[in-house]
């Protein structure tokens, strides 16, 4: 029996832990499945677009599953979740749901509303608890008592609204409502636990708490939850700010913090655990630059998901308590009680706010009475007023059915009707009120920004229409597709909308448009005031934000401190708390203050560092004493004894009290006389050396005033004891207090600590100086940026116009004080500035180690090592010192640009500079004068000004924004410190000074003359990089950056990475004084001088940028100065590096270097390139007088004497009717033009020459005029098909890149004859061919390569016709075979395809002609052979040999 008892008990055992891991199998399934449940409830809700809280529509899904499982046991099995411990479920959810709103508040909106938040949250809160209380006792029959109703008015009185939150960020309604509505949540559900907690207790027990005990409980929960909350956010800020860019550690460190936080405070010390999260999630939210800026966009992402999350399954299991515990406990007069409650509960939240209404409108940000009222009806119950319900009917010690049950189906029940009723309609409420509606302001900054999406939406579209793969997309789909409507505006403002002002909004209030009454020209909209002032607010708004998120940005780049960006983002805060107000300069220059405290105290310090220096006393006697006071050991030996003195001192007050001791007290004694006496043979030996000196230093004089009370201590220590006695309380307390004067003398062993203390504040002070140069440097760049945002953010150019305005004044007036500090602090400045490059440079580098792995060319491994040390550097970065020695003068000239790493130049530089010293408001340069020389500023700051008065807008010769030379009404340009350079422009232009130029403080500079500066470009003339090629160079460079930011094709780009562009750019051989344009280039910038465009005479001038519509731009001869073309190469203009050796000479046409110039700078190869092209040009020049019959075909062309069905494949016709006459060139690779590429191939031809066979046979023609025409036809026509099989009316001609497509798309005007008068036209060039017509097809070709017109092509057809056969052949034969030579090496397989010609083809075809001991051969890829001579001759498919002068007609392949 025994046996089958204990057998029984194993099987139930076995079926109870089975049925446990079921439960909790059950468990961990509700839970990913209630996950999934919510993220489609999510997206059904947006995607149709319904005005429905997520959080309502998971309740109600909740209370069905509740009742399902209330009827099903199998359902009920997955439901178990809400027999869980309620208390358990608060210490899982809140802690995320509070850190995740704390963090995510702005810190300064949160603060500004905190009298306001604390009111609601707690004394509102109390007031609300006592009123529910008073209700419940007198409207339910449960007959509670004051502490039970306390305990349920505390629980209905703790908001939760979650759903009303949500809905005001979603409209865009004031933040500030949304921030006291929040914030009062946050505190009073630590207020309502609070609360519970106490009046639970006293409707538990029997013995109560006394008021006193209530009152401490409070500030123990209160202030101690408080003061914890701080101290976990110090501890974990301090843990985090010594982690860098480390994601799994730091979030892992907040996720720590938080529930740590909440679970120690709640269950060690019994804190306010929900006070100290919140403490928590504040001061990290408003420290959050300890975090790295790399890894906050992530924890942010994730605080959200886990508060998603947690909100998903709490109001599902809200859901199921109500529907499993509280729906079927509701009978008969509860529901007229529920119902009561609900109402009664709202007309009490109103009588609250309406109480402290005097208060919250006259604090923080104000109260309206439409707030007042969203407030009232938004004071939603939730998850954490269910939960204490919960441990009310958990509680065995409370009467169930009267108090347990019925708070948990009231709680319930109010929870319900606030989520269903209130929450899905607070929108109504505040379409109502009015307070969702858009502003006009926002309505127009909504316009402008469309405005600017549809531009960039058609630029966009312009670009792909020239893809070679989207060109035959459905466009009309595609744009249609591609339309962005304006989210501001609703259908029935849709209706009334006119087509032609689709970019202005009707709904605007401004008035109707005026009318001229003498032409009844409609003039522009008149604005009202209240509309520009909105209009002018809200742009402020916008650059505030603009401004945030610009010093944010700083930061995450390393350009910004912690501290800096902290303190900036908290003036963009305190500005955007006054309408029309934007930030304040005055914040900004008090950032740079030292605090006066810190001043004083280190000229007190000062004063306690004294060195006297005494001279060795002609007396011997005193010599050894002067040795003796000056030796190190002296001092060491005084600071020992005083020690031993203070521990004397120590031990004598503890003789008086310790009966021991009592005994030793003389000895005691005897030593303090002792230490006196050493105290006075001290001052004494030091009087004697010192002399008069000695009462100069304050510690001679403290040492003075010890002696003076010892000697005092020493005789009362003696005669009182022995005049009154040892017992006499009296004496004894003058003995002690002239005992605990002794501890005086512990002063002096400051004194060696002086100097330590000094460089301590010192450097305090070097920090608070370089955090206020940090400040405004950061808002400076800011402004910068924010400024060429304004004309998007406003569509009003008065209101522009000023905000442009008052972004200058501030940012030249902080550059003004920063020049002013860098003046008087050199070496901070020097430290910021040595910083943020350091900071810039590690950067790049590791955004070049991010691109070399996302292309494959780094391994994750290998990648994450570089990754790592670079990082560690950026890390050691943060503790920089904060200042750093000042170089010498001369040592600035080694980083001068153009005069590096040439040690020559340097030296004769030195030689030549002057030191020159300006005092302030002296003029270096005045506007006018003829350029001197060149001043490189040492020290100091200088303001440019101007005096013109056209506020044209001027290119910036200096390396400074272009915002900043668009003159003001002060005439001020801008502010020079240290480092800069002036009058190099005007040393090479020769031009007068266009600014003049004012010392703002004390200012050194190296002055160079400007002959010295001549003779030195005469001089250093040679090399690779002659003087004057930098000068121009660099400044260049920076007439580029400003050219280029206003380019569309840099649109988004930042100063420093176009900069970085330029690092490869170079200028461009002008000594032909033609520039010709090819795929090498990716933008060309005119820096100085005129050119034409030759083919439209439209003239350029320097500096401007040059389109990429211009392929050619010949010089204006005898420009002084010269002129001076800036070229940014392509990365297909990038040298590469090539084994083969050719030589320069062999290889021709515009991008013909790139394959043999490893070996060569980029400014040597463009001139190398453009000599080549010289070179070919005085060729052609030369064997001109012999192209007559050519020359006489363009008389034919001039004179229409030749038909257009004849002539319409030879002809280039641009957009403006002109027949191009110049060189066709590649296009440059910045250009939609590269996105194109020919589709021209051997099949293709062979296609369409098959359908010409069917129409019929062509006849030859004879005669040169025939020829000539004939064969530029079949030239043209193979551009012309291959453009066409694009859908494109462009004429292609082959480039000279063989890495891209160079083919320049040159538009014509459309001719439907073109077609076939090209078919007929390349079957006349094929039967010419036939006729054994004598043309060099690989001569044509290269010309082809060359860019050669086709009238010159014509020409080297017929010079052909006299060539020796062997040389051609030879010749043609080595420019195929060898792999570096111009037509193997340079063309593509993409671009050999133009013609139809592949290189495979004639390799194999010239190989077996050359083996071939007639000079004839068989090939069956080409189908083509030489005769004799040479010459190409077509050759029918079934022929196996050629027979000189007969006529086959075969396909010749092109």
């Amino acid at each position: 029996m025994s046996s089958n008892s204990s057998n029984g008990t194993n099987v139930t055992e076995i079926f109870k832990k089975y049925h446990t891991q079921e439960n909790e199998s059950a468990v961990i399934l509700f839970i990913f499945g209630s996950c999934a449940l919510g993220a489609l409830v999510r997206r059904l809700i947006q995607g149709l677009n319904l005005r429905l809280p997520y959080t309502v529509v998971l309740l109600v899904l909740g209370v069905l599953f509740g009742l399902l499982s209330s009827r099903f046991p199998e359902v009920h099995l997955y439901a178990t979740i809400v027999e869980a411990d309620p208390h358990l479920i608060l210490t899982i959810f809140l802690p995320v749901l509070i850190f995740e709103s704390a963090f995510a508040m702005e810190v300064h909106t949160f603060l500004k509303a905190f009298i306001q938040v604390i009111i609601l949250a707690i004394p509102g809160f109390a007031l609300a608890a006592l009123l529910t209380c008073v209700l419940a006792r007198y409207l339910f029959t449960y007959e509670w008592d004051w502490n039970e109703g306390m305990m349920f008015g505390s629980i209905l009185s703790a908001t939760d609204p979650v759903a009303v939150v949500a809905l005001l960020r979603e409209i865009g309604a004031s933040k500030q409502m949304a921030m006291i509505v929040e914030g009062e949540s946050l505190l009073n559900d630590g207020a309502a636990i609070v609360f519970f907690n106490v009046f639970f207790r006293l409707a538990n027990s029997d013995s109560g708490m006394t008021g006193g005990d209530i009152v401490l409980y409070f500030l123990q929960v209160s202030l101690g939850g408080t003061v914890w909350g701080y101290v976990m956010a110090k501890i974990s800020l301090f843990w985090l700010s010594r982690i860098f860019n480390d994601a799994l550690a730091e979030i892992t460190i907040t996720l720590v913090a938080t529930y740590l936080t909440y679970y120690i405070g709640e269950e060690f010390f019994s804190f306010s655990g929900v006070l100290a999260v919140v403490v928590l999630g504040v001061v990290m939210s408003a420290e959050r630059t300890m975090i790295s800026p790399e890894v906050e966009h992530f924890l942010h992402r994730f605080w959200e998901t886990l508060a998603y999350l947690a909100n998903t399954l709490i109001f599902i299991i809200v859901g199921m308590v109500i529907a499993e515990k509280a729906i079927f406990e509701i009978h008969g007069i509860d529901w007229f009680y529920m119902f009561s409650l609900y109402f009664g509960l709202f007309v009490i939240r109103g009588l609250v706010i309406a109480i402290f209404s005097p208060i919250l409108r006259h604090t923080g940000y104000g109260m309206s009475w439409k707030e007042g009222i969203v407030m009232t009806w938004g004071g939603l119950r939730g998850a954490v007023g269910l939960a204490l319900a919960l441990q009310v009917a958990h509680n065995d010690t409370i009467d169930q059915e009267t108090v347990g049950v019925r708070v948990l189906i009231h709680v319930s029940g109010i929870v319900f009707l606030t989520l269903i009723v209130n929450a899905t309609t607070v929108y109504g409420l505040l379409k109502l009120l009015g307070m969702s509606d858009l502003s006009p302001a926002k309505r127009m900054a909504m316009a402008n920004a469309l405005r600017y999406l549809e531009d960039m939406r058609e630029k966009t579209l312009n670009m792909l229409k020239t893809d070679r793969f989207l060109a035959d997309a459905d466009w009309a789909t595609v744009e249609k597709t591609s339309e962005i409507p304006d989210p501001y505006m609703t259908t029935e403002e849709e209706g009334r909308m006119v087509s032609e002002m689709a970019d202005v909004d009707e709904s605007l209030d401004f008035k109707e448009n005026a009318v001229c009454p003498d032409c009844d020209h409609e003039l522009p909209p008149q604005y009202t005031r209240k509309d520009l002032r909105d209009m002018t607010n809200e742009a402020i708004l916008r650059m505030l934000k603009a401004e945030k998120m610009s010093y944010w940005r700083q930061f995450e780049q390393g350009m910004l401190s912690r501290e800096a960006t902290r303190k900036l983002q908290e003036c963009t805060d305190v500005a955007s708390d006054k309408k029309g107000r934007s930030i304040d300069v005055e914040d900004i220059k008090k950032c740079w203050e030292v605090p006066k405290i810190q001043v004083k105290l280190k000229r007190l310090v000062k004063k306690f560092i004294v060195v006297n220096v005494v001279d060795v006393p002609k007396s011997s006697l005193l010599q050894p004493f002067h040795k003796l006071v000056n030796h190190q050991a002296f001092y060491y030996t005084i600071f020992v004894i005083i020690v031993i003195d203070m521990i004397n001192s120590a031990i004598s007050v503890a003789s008086l009290y310790v009966h021991v001791l009592y005994q030793e007290r003389d000895v005691f004694r005897s030593l303090n006389v002792f230490f006196v006496v050493v105290y006075i043979i001290e001052a004494v030996i030091k009087r004697l050396v010192q002399k008069k000196d000695y009462m100069q230093n304050p510690w001679n004089v403290i040492s003075l005033v010890i002696i003076s009370l010892g000697l005092i201590d020493v005789i009362l220590s003696f005669t009182l004891p022995a005049v009154y006695g040892e017992s006499n309380d009296t004496i004894n307390v003058v003995l002690l207090v002239f005992i605990l004067q002794r501890f005086s003398r512990i002063f002096r062993l400051v004194q060696p600590l002086m100097p330590i203390i000094l460089n301590l504040i010192k450097r305090r002070m070097s920090q608070h100086l370089s955090y206020g140069f940090d400040v405004g440097r950061g808002y400076a760049a800011g402004e910068e940026e924010v400024r060429k945002l304004i004309d998007h953010m406003v569509d009003h150019k008065e209101i522009a116009k000023s905000l442009k305005q008052m972004s200058d004044n501030g940012r030249l007036e902080v550059i003004r004080c920063l020049g002013m500090l860098s003046k008087q602090h050199p070496d901070i400045a020097l430290s910021i500035k040595t910083r943020q490059a350091i900071r810039s440079v590690l950067n790049q580098v590791r955004d070049g180690i991010h691109e070399l792995m996302e292309d494959g060319i780094l391994e994750e491994a290998e990648g994450a090592k570089l990754e790592k040390i670079v990082e560690e550097k950026m890390k050691r970065l943060l503790n920089a010192p904060p200042s750093l020695p000042i170089p010498a003068p001369d040592k600035m000239l080694n980083n001068v640009f153009w005069l590096q790493k040439d040690p020559e130049l340097i030296a004769y530089i030195k030689d030549k500079a002057k030191l020159l010293s300006y005092n302030f408001d002296d003029v270096i340069m005045k506007q006018g004068d003829p350029p001197g020389g060149i001043y490189i500023i040492v020290s100091g700051m200088v303001r440019l000004e101007s005096s013109s008065t056209s506020g044209k807008q001027k290119v910036s010769f200096q390396d400074k924004p272009s915002e900043s030379t668009k003159q003001n009404e002060s005439d001020l340009l801008d502010f020079l410190m240290s480092g800069n350079i002036i009058g190099e422009m005007g040393l090479l232009t020769r031009k007068p000074r266009s600014a003049t130029v004012v010392c703002e403080t004390s200012v050194q500079v190296l002055f160079i003359s400007l002959e010295d500066m001549v003779h030195a470009m005469e001089k250093f003339s040679g090399g690779e990089e002659p003087l004057e090629y930098r000068l121009w160079h660099v400044c260049a460079n920076r007439i580029a950056v400003n050219i280029l930011t206003n380019q569309p094709t840099y649109q988004g780009w930042t100063k420093e990475k176009i900069k970085l562009r330029l690092e490869n750019s170079y200028l461009a051989n002008l000594d032909n004084n033609v520039f010709a344009v090819d795929s090498s280039m990716s933008d060309v910038v005119l820096v100085n001088g005129q050119a034409i465009n030759p083919f439209t005479e439209e003239l350029f001038e320097g500096p401007c940028y040059v389109p990429w519509t211009v392929f050619k731009l010949d010089i204006l001869p005898n420009q002084k100065p010269k002129c001076v073309i800036l070229v940014i190469p392509s990365e297909l203009g990038q040298p590469v590096h090539s084994h083969s050796k050719v030589s320069h000479e062999d290889q021709r046409g515009h991008g013909a270097f790139i394959n043999t110039i490893s070996k060569l700078c980029l400014r040597h190869a463009s001139q190398h390139r453009l000599n080549l092209e010289s070179k070919w040009r005085q060729r052609l020049n030369e064997m001109r007088p012999k192209v007559q019959m050519a020359k006489s075909m363009g008389t034919l062309f001039s004179m229409q004497k030749i038909s257009a069905e004849e002539t319409s494949g030879s002809r280039n016709q641009f957009s403006n009717g002109l027949v191009g006459d110049g060189y066709p060139l590649g296009p440059r690779a910045s250009t939609p033009g590269r996105l194109q590429r020919s589709y021209c191939n051997d099949a293709f031809l062979e296609e369409e020459e098959e359908e010409e066979e069917e129409a019929g046979e062509v006849e030859s023609t004879t005669g040169s005029d025939s020829i000539m025409a004939t064969s530029v036809s079949a030239l043209q026509v193979a551009v012309t098909s291959s453009s066409r099989s694009m859908g494109n009316e462009y004429v292609t001609m082959p480039g000279s890149n063989s890495n891209a497509n160079n083919n320049t798309n040159i538009p014509i005007k459309p001719d439907h004859s073109l077609d076939m008068s090209a078919s007929k036209s390349r079957k006349k060039a094929k039967d010419s061919c036939s006729l054994n017509q004598e043309v060099d097809l690989v001569e044509v070709n290269e010309q082809f390569q060359n860019h050669s017109p086709l009238l010159e092509i014509v020409r080297e057809e017929n010079e052909a016709q006299t060539m020796e056969t062997k040389g051609a052949k030879t010749n043609a034969l080595k420019r195929v075979s060898d792999p570096s030579s111009n037509f193997s090496n340079r063309r593509s397989p993409e671009s050999t395809q133009i013609f139809g010609w592949e290189t495979q083809y004639w390799k194999q075809f010239l190989s077996t002609s050359a083996k071939s001991p007639t000079g004839s051969l068989t090939s069956t890829s080409s189908k083509s052979s030489l005769n004799d001579k040479g010459t190409f001759k077509t050759k029918d498919q079934n022929d196996t040999s050629m027979t000189s002068g007969k006529n086959n007609n075969s396909k010749t392949h092109l």
